[in-house]
């Protein structure tokens, strides 16, 4: 009887534990498009604009060549509005010396 009982219990928590990581792994994702690429001393740094102003900068290695012109970015809606222009200043200023 206690060894049921133990036995229901331990099932009871790998069940609600793997719950628990579905529910934070289980992010939306929406398709975001290429809206521009920048190369930066070796790394290219590649600006995504999705649905509903979901932005995402994604920096990859020089030499793997393009940045893809989709990627399945974060789904993030209403972000605050971005300026083209001021992201890449931004970028520009974090990789300067």
């Amino acid at each position: 009887m206690i060894e049921n009982l133990i036995y229901y219990i331990i099932i009871a928590i790998v069940f609600s534990s793997l719950m628990i990581l579905v529910a934070y792994s289980s992010q939306t994702m929406t398709t975001c498009r290429l809206a521009k690429q920048l190369i930066v001393k070796d790394t290219l740094a590649c600006i995504y604009v999705g649905a509903n102003n979901t932005e995402y900068l994604n920096n990859i290695p020089k030499e793997v060549g393009v940045c893809p012109r989709e990627y399945q970015c974060p789904y993030r809606p209403n972000t605050k509005p971005f300026s083209l222009k001021n992201v890449i200043k931004s970028i520009k200023k974090q990789f300067k010396d």
